[in-house]
C-alpha cells in the first residue's frame, strides 16, 4: 500500500502565520501548473505501475482555490492514471471561503470522502488578524454544503496560541466545532515561521501571543474537553470519533512509503527520500519537457528508517507496537534502543507494555525531548543529488 499526496499552491492571499509552498498567481500560471501536473502524474504512476494507492491527498496551498472544472479534470487525472484500493481515503484540504455549492459538487461526484477544512479560529477577529480570508459563516456554510452533498467525513483544523486569543476563546472554538460535529478536530499550537508577517511583527515586538503558561492551558483544554465528548486523542494534535482517524497521515507517522507530486511536494518511495522544486516556473519547465523536477534526494538507510519510525511513531498515542517494530526491522525495541528507553521511562516520558512503546501524559507535553532521545548520531546516508 502506498500513500499519495499531491500539491496546489495556490491560494488568493498568504495568511500571515503561513510559510507553507504556496502563491498567489494569475489563471494563466494556474493552467500551466496544472498542465505540468498532469505530465507529473501519468510518469509517476508508469513508475510504480500495479501498486495499489490507498490514500490520496490533495493538500497546498488551497486546492479549492481551482475552479470546479479544474478540480474536476485533476481528480478525473488521478484516479485513472494509478491503482487504488476499493475503500482508498480521499482527502482534500478546503478554505471556507473559496468552497462553492459547484465545486462541493464536483468534489462529492468524483469520489471525494473525507474533507479538510481550515477553520482556524471561531471568532472573525481572530481570523482576520491571522490574515484569513473567510468568516465563521463561512465555515457553518461549508460545513452545511459538504454534508448536503454526503460528506460527512470532516476534518476541521483549528490553531491555537494566535495573536490575542484568550484561553476563553480557544475554548468557545472547541465548544462551537464541535457543535458542528466532524469526525475529525486536529489542534495546532501556532509556530513563529521566517519569512511569515507574523516573524516580522514578533520580531519588532508588535506581536501580541498567549504566554506559554495560557498556550498550555489550550493544549490541556484539548486533552481535557475533546475526550469528554467522544474524540479519541490519538495522535499529539489530532482527535477523532472512533473509526475516522486520518489514514493518510498515519502512513507519514508510521513511517511508510508515500509519493509527493507537484512543486514542492515531499516523497519518499524505495527508501529514496525526495522533494520537488519550490521554485513552481522552474517545475512547470522541467514538466512541459517531460523531464522530472526534483531538487533533491537522498537514500534513506535502515539505521535512520528506524530512528525516524521511533520519532514519527511515538507521536501516535498508541505508540510503537513491539511486532510492528520486530517485523519490519529484524530487532526488538529494546535490542536497539534499551538504553535510551530505560532512562525515558524512569523520567516518567515513556511507558511500556507488552503490546508497545508510548508517551506518557507528561511525555505528550514533551514530546520533542522524547523525540530527540531516539536520534542516534549521524546515520549514514547518501546524497543522490547531481
Amino acid at each position: 500500500m502506498l500513500g499519495l499526496y499531491v500539491h496546489i499552491p495556490f491560494c488568493l492571499s498568504k495568511c500571515a502565520y503561513c510559510d507553507f509552498h504556496s502563491i498567489v498567481a494569475d489563471e494563466e500560471l494556474v493552467g500551466n501548473y496544472l498542465d505540468a501536473l498532469y505530465n507529473e502524474i501519468r510518469i509517476s504512476a508508469s513508475i510504480v505501475q500495479s501498486q495499489v494507492i490507498s490514500t490520496l491527498y490533495i493538500g497546498g496551498g488551497t486546492p479549492t482555490r481551482l475552479n470546479s472544472r479544474q478540480l474536476e479534470a485533476l481528480i478525473v487525472q488521478l484516479k485513472t492514471n494509478f491503482n487504488y484500493a476499493p475503500d482508498f481515503e480521499f482527502t482534500i484540504e478546503a478554505n471556507p471561503g473559496t468552497l462553492t455549492e459547484e465545486k462541493a459538487a464536483v468534489l462529492a461526484s468524483q469520489g471525494v470522502n473525507r474533507i479538510s477544512l481550515g477553520a482556524q479560529a471561531f471568532q472573525n477577529c481572530i481570523l482576520r488578524k491571522a490574515g484569513r480570508t473567510h468568516t465563521v459563516e463561512d465555515v457553518y456554510r461549508s460545513v452545511e454544503l459538504l454534508k448536503h452533498f454526503g460528506i460527512s467525513n470532516i476534518n476541521l483544523d483549528l490553531i491555537y496560541g494566535l495573536p490575542n486569543q484568550t484561553l476563553t476563546d480557544w475554548i468557545e472554538s472547541l465548544k462551537l466545532a464541535t457543535a458542528l460535529k466532524p469526525r475529525h478536530l486536529s489542534c495546532y499550537s501556532l509556530t513563529i515561521e521566517e519569512n511569515t508577517l507574523f516573524y516580522d511583527l514578533y520580531k519588532n515586538k508588535n506581536l501580541q501571543l498567549p504566554t506559554e503558561e495560557v498556550e498550555f492551558a489550550m493544549f490541556d483544554s484539548n486533552r481535557k474537553i475533546l475526550p469528554s465528548i467522544g474524540y479519541r486523542h490519538y495522535e499529539i494534535s489530532n482527535f477523532a470519533l472512533p473509526g475516522f482517524e486520518a489514514k493518510h497521515n498515519i502512513i507519514y507517522w508510521q513511517n511508510q512509503a508515500y509519493l509527493g507530486l507537484g512543486s514542492g511536494a515531499h516523497g519518499c518511495f524505495n527508501q529514496i527520500r525526495y522533494y520537488n522544486s519550490y521554485d513552481i516556473n522552474q517545475y512547470i519547465h522541467n514538466w512541459q519537457k517531460l523531464t522530472p523536477a526534483v531538487a533533491h534526494c537522498q537514500y534513506i538507510d535502515l539505521d535512520r528508517t528506524m530512528d525516524e519510525t521511533m520519532m514519527l511513531g511515538l507521536r501516535l498515542l498508541d505508540g510503537v507496537k513491539h511486532a510492528d517494530f520486530e517485523q519490519r526491522f529484524h530487532h526488538s525495541l529494546d535490542e536497539i534502543y534499551g538504553k535510551e528507553i530505560k532512562k525515558l521511562i524512569s523520567r516518567g516520558l515513556l511507558e511500556k507494555n507488552e503490546k508497545c512503546l508510548r508517551l506518557t501524559k507528561q511525555g505528550v507535553s514533551l514530546g520533542n525531548l522524547v523525540f530527540s532521545a531516539f536520534i542516534r548520531g549521524k546515520s549514514q546516508e547518501q546524497t543522490l543529488d547531481k
